[in-house]
């Protein structure tokens, strides 16, 4: 279909008709609109139950999918692989007999133990060879280590309230078991402790609290240790990480995975 272009002029006024050519061999390739995101399921896991890595927007066009222990891609922490055209998922060389990949990007891990704390990586594969990455932490509830020394029961924890939020929301990173000496703590957006991610720090000796490059205004630090974050987005979806110091300058760190969803 076309329309002509011309323009008339009266010496006042100015009409112009543009050429519009629509043609039916137009090509665009689709895109993701929202990231994928995993969740666990349930919410925390003891040595010894199973747990879900349960994967939310995965990308329409996928052609594969790999799961990896840590937070670098590479084969040798390689769990598993699911390819579409297959369909069907194969172990990796991190791959221990206990995890099961789902053809929704889903991993499930069975038997779990203390060594199965961590992060874990997702890497999605389109088609239209688009790329995405998405992490999580997990937890493994143990009262003993290998060697059987009872570890500190009382250990540095995040819960988001609520757990699942809407844009527009607020989520409260509600902090368990704050070290009762710590002298400093800093929040940091994603898994990497550099000024480039650093929310905010708040100093016990001088009770202030002095705002990173990564605030945005809309969160708001306690003593207590939480932050909040207001008015959230799907941007603020992702982990986020707190650092303790205490006097005798050890360092405890905990992560939280936020999960924020379009109304």
């Amino acid at each position: 279909m076309e329309l002509s272009s011309e323009l008339f002029s009266n010496g006042c006024t100015s009409w112009q008709r543009v050429l519009l050519t629509a043609s039916p061999f137009i090509c665009v390739r689709p895109t993701t609109l929202i990231s994928p995101t995993i969740e666990l399921v349930p919410a925390s896991v003891a040595a010894g139950g199973s747990i879900l890595l349960l994967v939310h927007n995965i990308p329409k066009y996928l052609q594969s999918l790999f799961w990896y222990k840590g937070l670098i891609a590479f084969n040798k922490v390689e769990i598993a692989r699911y390819r579409t055209a297959k369909n069907s998922g194969e172990p990796g060389p991190a791959h221990s007999g206990r995890e099961t990949v789902y053809s929704n990007g889903s991993l499930l891990l069975q038997n779990v133990t203390w060594k199965d704390t961590g992060f874990y990586t997702l890497r999605t594969l389109t088609r239209y060879q688009k790329m995405e990455f998405a992490h999580i932490y997990l937890q493994v509830d143990t009262s003993h280590s290998l060697c059987c020394d009872t570890l500190d029961s009382a250990q540095l924890s995040i819960d988001p309230v609520p757990r699942h939020a809407a844009e527009g929301g607020s989520v409260l990173l509600q902090v368990h078991n704050l070290p009762e000496d710590v002298q400093t703590f800093s929040w940091y957006k994603g898994v990497l402790s550099t000024q480039d991610f650093k929310i905010a720090e708040y100093s016990i000796a001088t009770k202030s609290i002095i705002r990173g490059r990564a605030h945005s205004r809309r969160e708001i630090g306690y003593t207590n240790g939480s932050l909040l974050l207001q008015d959230v987005t799907e941007k603020d979806s992702g982990l986020y990480t707190l650092i303790t110091i205490d006097s005798n300058v050890r360092v405890v760190t905990a992560h939280v995975q936020v999960n924020i969803h379009r109304k």
